[in-house]
């Protein structure tokens, strides 16, 4: 039976729309709090995002000296330090990290020992995921939410090889941690701030809001608005949960906000989204504060290339305007757009910054050729803790078409007869093997990698930072292209950031930080940027300026919209209904201005390439041209007379 949520002896709702208000009360709040006699350690504020929780540190830092030494973090970053406890990595039987893209390709492979069909697996994971994230196990980790047969033997497979490999998925973190604080009154005593502050409750999954409301003894305060329940950095945000909240906390005090403080054209817009999202929506008024209704600016161009130069000249014009350059938002729906919009702003001398690549693009692993950044991110896991069992599944796991899963299934089977870890089982057979060792066998080629695993680890021995990840360049025998490009990835993510509090450049720091931007990846920049990225990462942020880029047909929503044999209404209806949730999220957030750009044609092939929706193909000059579209979301946010499309 799934948990419920158990009540704060204070509890307070400020609920409100888009551009209301919502994160300067929790900002009244917390000084309110400080002013009234708590200490900065008595607080805790929690937001969706990193990036979020950066943004609101610096409002509080700007309130006062008090406000700025409370703590703002994410859930997933206190449930990974409870997890990451001694006492925590006993009740998990886990190494208390998050297993990142490059290992998350060898669990798959490992899971595919079980028979299904590869679509059929990914949808029964997600299904799996889902229940974690909802606290279906319940506080001692059982249940009866899984199907005898099929559904039980595959989820005990993924249990075992999690608990084989110690890592810890994205899913089940928030989960394992509520479950680890219940089952240990001495570390719930000691996480609990008497006042937790949570910013945008509705984009955070059900077991974190369990976890905020477990890590307050005295008071909480959530602001929330139930229709932006769209995911931004946790799987499966929650939206029952803000109704879960006023029901366990029977004495809620509740404030509602119906005034958006951003400009007309953001106002009218999110309010016309809000409507299609809950038609009994309450209105939004506009502030008497707020810029005025000619707020709206649309940009269509001819192609791409002069789709970018328009977004630069958008930019260009509000930073001549006076608007600050952190204050300037150009949302894409693409990589290939952010990092051409970041290209054109760099080339007029203006300071523009993306997150950090935070999912490496992992290559293929069964070409040794094809994985070079991949390899030596491993390697330097290894060299960083010797004993990481998933470092090493993936180690073993390089060069082989289904990375020696069948291997890795019997050495799963004996370390669990044995009590055994990995490396020391993996030590032991590699020293009863044969001088000839096991020729053309899956367990022969694990133990040749786990050998040369083994010297490179003696070969990087007290090095540290680039000399540290150029041996181990050489010692996985990368050269030429391949090594320069996989060096160059691995100290992108591993050097410190401008407020990085992990000092050192050894191993264990180097994989620390990687692993931190492949799970997690923020805006890595000073005051003086312009921002470029996604609509996952403009949650918490409140730009003045904010610029739609590439707002088409196929980028948003995606093609497989248009085409029902790819697409059928049920799902179709779904994907509208998420795209106009994220929409308004985002639309809403603009203060001064609000920009939308498009392109109207495009070589065939760069259509086919960005899988576009296209009208017709015409020929130009001998080159086939692909007509398309703006989004077929600009009629619910330009401003027109007639909104009824």
């Amino acid at each position: 039976m799934a948990m419920e949520l158990s009540p704060t002896p204070a509890a307070l709702l400020i609920e409100g729309g888009a551009g209301c208000g919502k994160t300067e009360r929790l900002v009244e709040r917390v000084a309110s709090l400080l002013e009234g006699g708590a200490t900065p350690d008595d607080l805790l504020v929690l937001t969706a995002t990193p990036d979020a929780a950066r943004a609101l540190a610096a409002r509080l830092a700007a309130r006062s000296v008090a406000a700025a030494r409370v703590r703002v973090t994410t859930p997933r970053a206190v449930a990974l330090e409870l997890l990451g406890t001694e006492e925590g990595r006993a009740f998990s039987g886990r190494s208390g990290r998050l297993v990142t893209p490059v290992e998350m390709g060898f669990i798959m492979e490992d899971m595919k020992t079980c028979g299904l069909k590869n679509r059929r697996l990914k949808e029964m994971l997600k299904f799996f995921y889902r229940n974690w994230t909802e606290l279906a196990e319940g506080a001692d980790g059982q249940g009866d939410w899984l199907l005898p047969g099929e559904e039980t033997q595959v989820h005990d497979l993924l249990k075992d090889i999690l608990g084989f490999t110690g890592g810890i998925l994205e899913p089940e973190v928030a989960a394992m941690a509520v479950r680890f604080l219940l089952a240990s009154p001495e570390a719930l005593t000691a996480a609990q701030r008497s006042c937790v502050l949570v910013d945008d409750y509705q984009m955070l999954s059900r077991a974190s809001q369990h976890l905020a409301n477990l890590l307050a003894r005295d008071s909480v305060t959530v602001a929330a608005d139930p229709a932006a329940v769209v995911q931004v950095f946790e799987s499966y945000p929650y939206g029952e949960g803000v109704g879960e909240f006023t029901q366990a906390n029977g004495a809620c005090e509740r404030i509602v906000l119906a005034e958006s403080h951003r400009c007309a054209a953001a106002t009218a817009a999110a309010m016309r989204l809000r409507t299609e999202i809950d038609e009994d929506a309450a209105p939004l008024a506009c502030a008497d504060e707020a810029p005025a209704a000619d707020s709206f600016t649309a940009l269509e161009t001819a192609d791409p290339a002069a789709e970018i130069v328009a977004v630069a000249d958008a930019v260009e014009a509000a930073l001549a305007a006076g608007t600050d350059p952190a204050s300037v938002y150009v949302l894409t729906f693409r990589p290939a757009w952010t990092r051409s919009v970041v290209r054109a702003l760099g080339a007029r001398g203006i300071q523009a910054a993306a997150p950090v690549e935070g999912h490496l693009y992992v290559g293929d692993y069964r070409d040794l050729d094809r994985c070079a950044p991949a390899r030596l991110l491993t390697a330097l896991a290894l060299v960083a803790d010797p004993s990481d069992a998933l470092a090493w599944r993936c180690w073993c796991g390089f060069g082989d078409y289904l990375a020696n899963s069948a291997a890795f299934a019997d050495l799963r089977t004996g370390a669990t007869a044995e009590g055994k870890p990995l490396a020391a089982l993996l030590d032991e057979v590699a020293a009863a093997a044969p001088a000839e060792g096991f020729p053309g066998t899956g367990i022969g080629r694990v133990l040749d990698a786990y050998r040369a695993g083994r010297s490179l680890i003696d070969t990087a021995a007290g090095l540290e930072g680039d000399t540290l990840v150029d041996a181990l360049a050489a010692s996985c025998d990368l050269a030429g292209e391949d090594s320069e490009r996989a060096i160059g990835i691995v100290r992108a993510l591993a050097a410190p950031s401008p407020d990085d509090t992990l000092a050192g450049d050894d191993a264990a720091a180097l994989a620390q930080r990687a692993r931190r931007r492949m799970n997690a990846p923020i805006f890595e920049c000073d005051k003086g940027s312009v921002l470029v990225g996604g609509p996952e990462h403009l949650a918490g942020l409140s730009p003045d300026v904010l610029v739609l880029a590439g707002f088409v047909n196929g980028f948003f929503p995606v093609r497989d919209y248009f085409d029902a044999s790819a697409m059928p209404p049920d799902k179709q209806q779904l994907t509208r209904a998420t795209d106009v949730r994220r929409l308004y999220a985002t639309v809403g957030k603009a203060g001064r201005r609000l920009t939308a750009s498009w392109f109207t044609s495009i070589d065939l092939v760069g259509a086919e390439q960005l899988k576009l929706e296209i009208g017709r193909v015409r020929l130009r000059r001998g080159e086939r041209i692909a007509t398309t579209s703006p989004s077929i979301y600009l009629k619910k946010i330009e401003p027109a007379e007639d909104q009824s499309a």
